[in-house]
């Protein structure tokens, strides 16, 4: 809980906000996870469910209590283009790595990219952008290079939104999932840690993994790139992934 404190209070975010959040998810969850026959949750159980009173259940179903749960479970299209870029086959040579692209043009360019994959973003707006973090380099003659397989934002606010998004948010779910009694079958969830290492070797491990787990990383990237061209046109699609990281005590 410390660690969640940690990043509430460096985002500016106080108890109060965070108790209001905390109230309308048990509301929320309540509501919708634990009706009879379909039917939402009734004002009356979900107050005896949750510990809040009535009055204070009613409030938070007819005003919601500025809970949001629009979290974004889609990369977003920066993140798309990057992804492509690396996988798609018109712009990857025979062994798999992304061409370097001409600006604009027919067939595999920067322009053509953009059009796919950011909709009405101009693509020396989206150019700029991927300069500005460092993701493309641009040759004397305008040719793109990509230097990257993942949209990480530099700053520490749109870090800490992914953390909680891809990381807390997720890892939750999965926990929530597997100890589900409802669920005949559970998500993977894996731990490997050692109680044994020597702070000053700490780096040095850190260092290894960082390695090992992008090399994995980018592995799973390439074969859902694969299976994604098995789904093409279908419209029943959802969010799925792998989270791997690191963590030590403090």
């Amino acid at each position: 809980m410390c660690s969640i404190a940690r990043i509430l209070i460096r985002n500016g975010i106080g108890f109060r906000e965070f108790a209001d959040l905390s109230k309308a998810a048990f509301v929320q969850v309540s509501t919708s996870d634990y009706g009879i026959r379909g039917r939402p949750t009734n004002i009356s159980r979900v107050a005896v469910m949750t510990g809040l009173t009535r009055k204070e259940v009613k409030r938070i179903r007819e005003f919601g209590s500025g809970y949001d749960e629009a979290l974004i479970t889609k990369r977003n299209p920066l993140a798309e283009l990057i992804h492509y870029w690396n996988t798609g086959a018109e712009y990857c040579d025979d062994n798999g790595s992304p061409l370097e692209l001409p600006f604009d043009g027919d067939g595999a360019s920067f322009w053509n990219l953009v059009r796919r994959f950011a909709g009405d973003i101009p693509p020396g707006a989206m150019r700029a952008e991927l300069k500005r973090i460092e993701a493309i380099t641009e040759s004397a003659d305008g040719r793109l290079r990509i230097k990257t397989r993942q949209h990480l934002p530099l700053d520490s606010e749109n870090q800490t939104i992914i953390g909680i998004n891809f990381g807390l948010r997720t890892l939750a779910d999965t926990v929530a999932f597997n100890g589900d009694p409802n669920h005949q079958s559970t998500r993977s969830q894996k731990f490997v840690d050692s109680p044994h290492i020597s702070r000053k070797l700490i780096p040095k491990v850190q260092k290894e993994l960082d390695t090992n787990i992008n090399e994995f990383v980018i592995g799973i990237d390439d074969w859902f790139a694969e299976v994604e061209t098995q789904c093409e046109g279908d419209d029943d699609a959802q969010l799925v992934g792998v989270g791997v990281y690191f963590y030590a005590d403090n």
